[in-house]
């Protein structure tokens, strides 16, 4: 994602250590919870503190601003839970409400009572516990009804670029918005990869919307598996992604041969050891997909995207180098949860383990791992590219302001504070109070942790394949599972996803003209 991600993460995870009970964990479908770097390092580029005691660069521009107790800024916020996976991301934004709760709880009270103070507002939050599937509805009433009832609404991705086509959101580019997207709490990228059109922008992702951070795809792999293996230390994995010959072809290298039947019961199934596991292949495959960066879209001086996935080679050998790995006789591809994923990793059932994220790390199963991982961003498809791709899941939770909204300036104005108080105060002790993170000295280690999060990108893909039939994704996943080249897959695709997307366009277009 460029320059628009963490300046602190680089500093404050400078030397990274992810604790496990017994040992050290260092660093390395669906949910509703948790850049090209240009050859200047994290602390040249990036921006907020990275300690308790350090901010982001000083701004003054609110310093004279106090809205006097106005009016309650009101936040409807997502509370939905899947029924699998790393849970919702709302402790993080609203809290509890009652200190003692916590260090991270009593961390986001007092970044929320700090906004409150500065602006002289109140914060007021409206949970609502609703699945991906009904939030368009649920928006499309509060729109209808023609009623200022919330300044900023949160839930999910791809429910709400479908929203953004409809025109129920205001434009975040529009004059009376005081957003400085430049700034590096905001994820800059991956708002501008989600446009329609040149000036308009619908959808807000940044450190407040800690959602998006946390959904970040990662890769875990076992260092005690590596190093039985191939007697070496498996540290050198760093070394490898940061020389850029991280790719499909070295972790396709890395899992063959690496199988064994545990169970001792003649058969590949559950609880042997494997090279790889994933969950399936249609959702193991989505973090793949967008890493192996395909040319999804291409723009025309207006902004305007065309569906390019079916030019050039590029998307064939994406789709046979994922093959190669989710098909290797020693991979294993079955329907199971995130959990039980990583219940099997951490049973040292694989190499390396797929479907996770940052938020996976909070959890129990990982923190009670015996034995050491490492996290690895997912590779490049060739070592050419000298870049990683990170993707953040389809459902990350993100904000968006209604067209029945009035005052943007009051609530740019509120949500710009909350995401530079955001960075300031809550994501240093997030990293090392909610993931465990322990500053010792492993700075590759930290330095993967870094690759993740700097290197967003492809959400035009996540937010709107849905609404595009679902067939920009599922085609490389129906390549792999159907032992196809990736155009044969997709050449019955690429007319009804370009005729959708032309329609959604010119619906988009008649309501930014209405």
């Amino acid at each position: 994602m460029n320059t628009h991600f963490k300046k602190w993460l680089a500093s404050a995870l400078a030397a990274l250590t992810l604790l496990g009970s017994a040992a050290t964990l260092a660093s390395c479908g669906e949910t509703n919870e948790p850049s090209e770097t240009d050859g200047k390092t994290n602390a040249d580029t990036q921006g907020s503190g990275v300690a308790e005691s350090e901010t982001i660069e000083e701004d003054h521009r609110f310093d004279k601003v106090n809205y006097g107790g106005k009016k309650p800024f009101r936040i409807y916020t997502s509370t939905n839970v899947a029924a699998t996976g790393m849970g919702n991301s709302n402790f993080l934004i609203e809290g509890t409400n009652e200190a003692g709760g916590g260090i991270l709880n009593d961390t986001v009270l007092a970044r929320n009572i700090k906004v409150e103070e500065l602006l002289g507002i109140k914060l007021e939050f409206t949970q609502v516990d609703k699945a991906y599937t009904d939030v368009p509805a649920d928006v499309r009433t509060l729109t209808s009804s023609g009623l200022d009832e919330y300044d900023l609404i949160i839930n999910d991705l791809f429910p709400f670029a479908q929203l953004s086509i409809e025109g129920q959101f205001r434009n975040t580019l529009d004059d009376d918005c005081v957003f400085d997207f430049d700034r590096p709490y905001w994820y800059g990228d991956y708002m501008e990869d989600l446009r329609l059109m040149n000036g308009y922008q619908y959808m807000l992702a940044g450190d407040f919307f800690i959602d998006v951070m946390r959904s970040a795809h990662l890769l875990l792999m076992n260092k005690q598996i590596y190093e039985d293996y191939y007697h070496r230390k498996a540290d050198e994995i760093y070394d490898i992604v940061l020389n850029y010959d991280w790719t499909y072809g070295k972790m396709n290298e890395l899992i063959t041969d690496i199988y064994k039947d545990q169970n001792a019961n003649g058969q590949k199934d559950k609880g042997d050891l494997f090279g790889f596991i994933a969950c399936e292949y249609w959702g193991g495959s989505i973090a793949f997909t967008i890493s192996g960066n395909p040319t999804f879209i291409q723009r025309d001086e207006e902004g305007i995207p065309e569906i390019v996935l079916g030019v050039g080679d590029r998307s064939n050998q994406l789709a046979a180098a994922m093959s190669n790995i989710f098909n290797n006789n020693c991979s294993s591809v079955a329907q199971t949860s995130e959990p039980d994923l990583l219940q099997a990793f951490t049973n040292d059932e694989c190499l390396i383990v797929d479907y996770q994220r940052l938020g996976s790390l909070e959890n129990e199963i990982m923190r009670s791992m015996e034995g050491d991982a490492c996290v690895l961003p997912y590779p490049m498809l060739f070592a050419s590219d000298k870049k990683y791709t990170t993707s953040a899941h389809d459902t990350t939770e993100i904000g968006a302001i209604l067209t029945t909204s009035t005052d943007l300036e009051y609530i740019s104005t509120v949500v710009e504070v909350l995401n530079r108080e955001t960075a300031n105060i809550l994501m240093p002790k997030y990293y090392k109070d909610g993931l465990q993170v322990q500053l010792v000295d492993d700075e590759k280690a930290a330095q993967m942790i870094d690759i993740i999060h700097d290197n967003f990108n492809n959400s035009f893909a996540l937010a709107y394949n849905e609404a595009l039939g679902g067939k920009m994704l599922q085609s490389f996943s129906n390549a792999m599972q159907e032992k196809r080249e990736f155009s044969a897959v997709y050449a019955k695709n690429d007319m009804v996803i370009n005729r959708t997307l032309g329609q959604k366009l010119k619906q988009f277009q008649k309501n930014i003209d209405d």
